[in-house]
């Protein structure tokens, strides 16, 4: 396969500043790592031909990549034709474009083109083509970066195809596949050097390119980042072309499979997932009904159990969101001084996590990044800081399951007690948000929390705050647009884990699932209301038929809850339900009579 020149701008935070494309980190122009002897084709006006999916335009202002479709004659010059995309890290409007033939440039980032992720992330849509936009035969689609937003280097397209009539014309490119990938070179001495230089030197007066990915560049090979995308990236950060291709020559012989991709977001629950690459981008559900036709395929039962999300695998059941991509883990910049605070604290935990990589090194070097985050807000407010310090002890950590375990175990890698890093990372997101410190934190938060509940949802194990506080979640969730079924969902597995374990004798207080009930009853149907409501009523009785008591706080919540949500629900529902509960919570309903 023919290969291309790729811009500087391709491999993610290899050093200080780290930060010169958010989600970029592979070739412009797919990512074949295959060998050539010449150039791309470039359709005569000098922009690359694309040669395998994705197509990724990344580099400077400017970057582009083209792709041609075959149109057949009957469909030439038929109307309301579309242009069907899905597309990762268009962040806003005026920067990513496309142009169909001769027709205007397309402004991808428009909000009525809905693929525009503040956050990053990979979106969906089908562009309306202009009447007498395609012509009979190759129609040459081109895909344009014009305007460099701060600490992005582009997007990429993972699929396209034109609908016309209802037929989908698609491209012929293959599919990359990494398993295909040759290194620049296989001599020993070429990879020691790659070696050295990745782990122990800086051209450009940063620290090393380990600081940011894991220790021996593990990430890169396991998230397949290709040679091209190492390569152009150490030649931003001053490596020379030949020192560059033997760091590439030394990622290539790491005994690390490709499992994911740069694109598909880690620990994305999904039927199909395989280790920390999750189950892909496509495990993405396309809106929220989708998971109540999978969940409950026989309507939401009326009465459902307690318990009825024990039968649920939070690893498996796919979600229409989107937990961050490996790209969203890595620090954006390396604070020196976070080695130095507290006596050192931090690199002490980090050389022993490294050196014996026990569960208590791990949980060592975790708690120190936790209160030295922590300090970092109290003394100087800096979210953004917080954030990145828990995004690089992430990557430290998710390295430390690769190594120890790894990820396909019954566990995933997070054994109780073990450190809940993606919950960390959203919990800096989660206050950043209450306090306006960061764009888009409550999205963040709650992408990151998808990717710590798939993983492990407390399993009766939490103590209310860690590896989640249930209420939270369903704040994050309720304040990033999360759908009714989304949210009820998250109500079910949640009040479950709230009330087993640690927290079982906690039902009847202000602490026990009681808090759970206001956010879900505020935007779920009221059938859907009452059947919760039914739910948990019944527990409360057997609750206190057994023995157990509610504090006045618990009354106080109950209360509010049902004021929340009580009108949204039917007079016979509201009847049933007062009948239905302990004559203990009889004055917590009164409300809607």
């Amino acid at each position: 396969m023919v290969q291309l020149a790729r811009p500087a701008l391709a491999l993610l935070l290899l050093a200080f500043g780290c930060a010169s494309d958010v989600d970029g980190g592979d070739d412009s122009v797919g990512s074949s790592d295959s060998d050539s002897d010449g150039d791309s084709d470039t359709g005569g006006d000098g922009t690359p031909e694309a040669t395998a999916l994705p197509l990724e335009i990344l580099g400077p202002a400017g970057t582009a990549v083209a792709v041609s479709i075959e149109v057949p004659d009957d469909l030439a010059g038929a109307s309301a034709a579309e242009l069907a995309l899905t597309v990762h890290n268009v962040l806003e409007a005026g920067a990513a474009f496309v142009i169909v033939g001769d027709g205007e440039p397309i402004d991808l980032g428009a909000p009525a083109h809905r693929l525009a992720r503040a956050s990053g992330g990979h979106a969906t849509a089908s562009l309306a083509l202009p009447d007498g936009t395609l012509h009979a035969g190759a129609n040459r689609i081109v895909f344009r970066y014009d305007r460099e937003i701060r600490d992005v280097s582009g997007f990429r397209v993972l699929d396209l195809a034109l609908v016309v009539n209802g037929k989908r014309l698609e491209t012929d490119l293959p599919a990359d596949d990494p398993a295909t990938w040759t290194a620049p070179s296989t001599d020993a001495d070429a990879i020691a050097r790659g070696q050295r230089f990745f782990t122990a030197e800086s051209r450009d007066g940063g620290p090393p390119c380990a600081r940011c990915h894991a220790d021996d560049g593990a990430d890169l090979a396991y998230f397949a980042f290709s040679n091209h995308s190492v390569i152009a990236r150490a030649e931003h950060h001053l490596f020379t072309a030949e020192e560059a291709a033997d760091i590439a020559s030394y990622v290539r012989s790491l005994p690390v499979a490709a499992i994911g991709h740069p694109f598909d977001p880690p620990f994305q629950p999904g039927e199909a997932k395989v280790g920390a690459a999750g189950a892909g981008h496509g495990a993405v559900l396309p809106e929220d009904d989708a998971l109540a036709a999978a969940l409950f395929p026989d309507g939401f039962p009326d009465a459902p159990a307690w318990d009825i999300a024990a039968s649920f695998d939070t690893s498996t059941i796919a979600l229409p969101v989107a937990t961050p991509s490996w790209s969203r883990w890595l620090p954006r910049k390396i604070d020196a001084t976070w080695f130095t605070r507290g006596d050192g604290m931090l690199a002490i935990a980090e050389a022993a996590l490294a050196e014996g990589g026990s569960l208590e090194a791990a949980q060592a070097f975790s708690s120190a990044a936790v209160h030295l985050g922590t300090e970092i807000l109290i003394t100087t407010g800096d979210h953004a800081s917080r954030v990145e310090l828990l995004r690089y002890a992430a990557v430290k950590l998710w390295d430390w399951q690769r190594r120890h375990g790894g990820f396909d175990g019954p566990d995933h890698g997070f054994p109780d007690g073990g450190p809940a890093f993606p919950y960390e990372v959203g919990f800096a997101f989660f206050e950043a948000a209450f306090a306006g410190g960061l764009p888009d934190a409550m999205h963040q938060a709650f992408s990151w929390w998808t990717a710590q509940a798939a993983v492990n949802p407390g399993r009766g194990h939490t103590t209310g705050d860690r590896p989640l506080n249930w209420r939270d979640v369903l704040t994050v969730a309720d304040s990033a647009g999360a759908g009714p079924w989304t949210l009820t969902y998250l109500h079910l597995v949640g009040s479950l884990e709230e009330s087993q374990g640690a927290l079982a004798d906690d039902f009847g207080t202000d602490r026990g699932p009681v808090r759970l009930l206001a956010v879900p009853l505020r935007r779920v149907a009221g059938p859907v209301r009452a059947a919760l409501l039914r739910r948990f009523l019944t527990r409360e009785a057997e609750f206190l038929a057994g023995g157990g008591a509610l504090t006045s706080d618990h009354h106080v919540v109950l209360g509010n809850a049902w004021r929340d949500g009580c009108d949204g629900l039917t007079s016979e529902q509201r009847a049933e339900l007062r009948a239905l509960a302990p004559v203990e919570a009889a004055t917590d309903l009164a409300a809607c009579p």
